[in-house]
């Protein structure tokens, strides 16, 4: 009997939409997980690539190296190199590979001992005892240009006849130049190892001039074949300064002359265009070369030097690296008339047809402060306030105008603030806040005393008092490049505010020229040329020893400037309160400066009229000192006759 057994019917599930979602969802995750993957690894692969790999080349003969970045140039406004990297080479032995293979030592010891100066044994020698190391540089191998290493790159690149050259490597670096050594050291400044500098240029657009480095893996095969990785090497920027080289040398050169004659102090000088806020020259006496930063002996003997501390030493370089047209702070003198003056019109507080009586002196707060001219310059105009720099209508202006508007104004023009050059080390100067501007105070503020600025602040806020009102920040670079020459970042040309009218501008134009025409600056008229500006003289603390700070600031042509001038003389040896020494040396710069910018003589002749001669506008008042209060006719000092309302 047969047993039949029924087969059951195959009745196969349906694939239904629950099961459809359940496979799309598994695949979205399965998805989202190799891409979670992915991120991962090339996390991975950028943040730590170069160490894993490093760790699968250690399992093998190899070499790591740096490829250095190349720094940026630093190029003048018209693409003179001031600052360029060259490339030199550090001769390299990894003694581990040289052992590595017997066949390897002798060709590499002889290929060596040829094309360099160096002793057989001694190599040898230095092989044995590193011989577990890889990176060995030779003290006497360092900074090599490439000509000197070629016969041997040569050689170990020709595998075919020479394949047991291994174990030397090339390590590439940079070597930073400066062609024109000491030209505008005090701006460009220099870089310490490893690309880092502070001073100049070179130290405020450091992280823009530096790079990123890349690296070179190489390894030996099994068919002793060199095996390459390479990861190139990001070059820095290229910085376009505002600096014209050629303008530079002339201010250098005749600083460096004229002080054998007058032997000041110091010597500072800067020019700018007043349109932009672009610096096109900035000196002073103190010089250095930017190749060899930390030598001395441009200023002292080699005694002297040895005798040093390496503290002194530090405080000597950095005397001469600083650049004094920001660092260094100082009472301005008369240069700070005309902008009182603007303050006034600005704010209606006088007119263009106010006029004053100098008698010579004002009493102010319990002082006697004097005018220059002892005996009074009589009724003057508001103009000729300016003309003759006297001391005695500015007081009236200023104290009219008050503390409080005076103190806004100063801010107005920058100073008591730094500009934000783009340079390190600016100061700031010192201001009276209007809560503590005392009616002898403010006297003083109003021709130049007792408040200290710092040059480019003084040129800053002239510029703005000339070119109509338009205050720009001043600054040294104009753009910034990168290293295949494309545009990355245009620097200033932007106008910060507006200080003061066209109405006031043209007003103090006018001023400055009779100055230059008829007044104090008549050593500063260059023929052919309507030169306007500002003699000034401030006499330094401690008061009565005689030493004085003279300056003069000019601008061409005066109705509608194109370059400003401004010069500094510290305390010169003999006649150390004539401003006709800044001046003259305005007059010798600008003479050489204005036919080379291509700025054209007017029909005036130029010719300056004999005007007075300002030896002495103003030092007679040291706020808070009661052993000071009167000046008398040679600018000596003599007893208050009323301290009571001193400040």
């Amino acid at each position: 009997m047969s047993t039949r057994i029924k087969r059951r019917k195959n009745n196969p599930r349906k694939f239904n939409k629950r099961m459809q979602s359940k496979l799309a969802v598994t695949f979205i995750i399965i998805v989202l997980l190799l891409f979670a993957l992915n991120i991962v690894v090339s996390y991975i692969s950028f943040q730590k690539g170069d160490k894993y790999t490093k760790q699968v080349l250690s399992q093998q003969q190899y070499s790591s190296t740096t490829i250095p970045f190349k720094r940026g140039n630093i190029t003048d406004r018209n693409g003179n190199i001031l600052a360029t990297s060259v490339k030199v080479y550090n001769l390299v032995l990894d003694p581990k590979i040289i052992l590595s293979n017997d066949k390897y030592l002798e060709p590499t010891i002889t290929a060596l001992t040829q094309c360099f100066d160096l002793e057989r044994e001694e190599l040898l020698t230095l092989i044995q005892e590193k011989k577990d190391s890889s990176y060995v540089v030779l003290d006497n191998m360092k900074d090599l240009e490439y000509e000197v290493i070629s016969n041997f790159i040569a050689l170990q690149n020709n595998v075919k006849e020479n394949p047991y050259i291994q174990g030397v490597w090339f390590e590439e670096q940079y070597q930073r130049k400066y062609p024109y050594s000491t030209l505008a050291s005090s701006i460009i400044g220099f870089t310490y190892s490893g690309n880092s500098a502070d001073w100049g240029i070179e130290g405020y657009y450091n992280s823009n001039l530096n790079g990123i480095d890349g690296r070179q893996y190489g390894y030996v095969n099994d068919d002793n074949t060199m095996e390459k990785i390479i990861k190139d090497a990001v070059d820095g920027n290229n910085i376009v300064s505002t600096i014209d080289i050629m303008i530079q040398d002339i201010v250098e050169r005749n600083i460096a002359e004229y002080n054998k004659k007058i032997k000041a102090q110091s010597i500072s000088v800067l020019i700018m265009n007043p349109n932009n806020g672009e610096i096109l020259a900035m000196a002073n006496d103190e010089i250095y070369d930017l190749n060899s930063p930390r030598d001395l002996t441009r200023y002292y003997t080699k005694k002297e030097i040895k005798a040093m501390s390496e503290d002194v030493k530090l405080e000597a370089l950095n005397k001469i690296w600083k650049n004094e047209c920001i660092s260094n702070t100082f009472e301005p003198g008369s240069t700070i008339k005309p902008f009182t003056v603007a303050a006034a019109l600005e704010e209606g507080i006088v007119t263009s047809s106010s006029t004053y009586v100098c008698d010579g002196t004002e009493e102010v707060g319990g002082w006697s402060i004097s005018c220059h001219k002892a005996d009074g310059h009589g009724k003057i105009t508001l103009q000729e306030s300016i003309t003759y720099s006297c001391n005695d209508a500015l007081m009236q202006i200023g104290l009219k105008t008050g503390a409080s508007i005076f103190s806004s104004y100063q801010s107005r023009f920058g100073f008591g603030k730094k500009t934000g050059i783009d340079l390190y080390g600016e100061a700031a100067g010192i201001l009276y806040t209007e809560a503590d501007m005392g009616a002898a105070t403010l006297a003083t503020n109003s021709f130049g005393q007792n408040f200290t600025v710092n040059m480019i602040q003084v040129a800053a806020g002239y510029s703005s008092l000339i070119n109509g009102g338009d205050y720009y920040t001043p600054h040294v670079v104009k753009q910034i490049n990168n290293s295949e020459g494309g545009l990355v970042k245009n620097v200033g040309d932007l106008v910060v505010k507006q200080t003061v009218t066209a109405t006031t501008s043209k007003f103090i134009n006018e001023a400055l020229r009779t100055v230059v025409t008829v007044g104090s600056g008549s050593k500063a008229n260059i023929a052919g040329y309507e030169v306007g500006g500002k003699t000034g003289t401030a006499e330094k603390l401690p008061r009565g020893e005689n030493q004085y700070v003279l300056s003069f600031i000019g601008s061409v042509p005066y109705d509608s400037p194109e370059v400003v001038c401004y010069v500094v003389i510290d305390t010169p040896e003999e006649d150390s309160s004539n401003s006709a020494y800044a001046a003259t040396l305005f007059n010798n710069i600008m003479t050489e400066v204005l036919p080379y910018m291509n700025i054209f003589k007017s029909t005036d002749t130029g010719k300056a009229k004999k005007g007075e001669d300002e030896s002495y506008d103003g030092n007679s008042y040291i706020g808070g000192d009661p052993d000071i209060g009167v000046v008398d006719e040679e600018g000596q000092y003599g007893a208050a006759t009323d301290n009571s309302g001193a400040d």
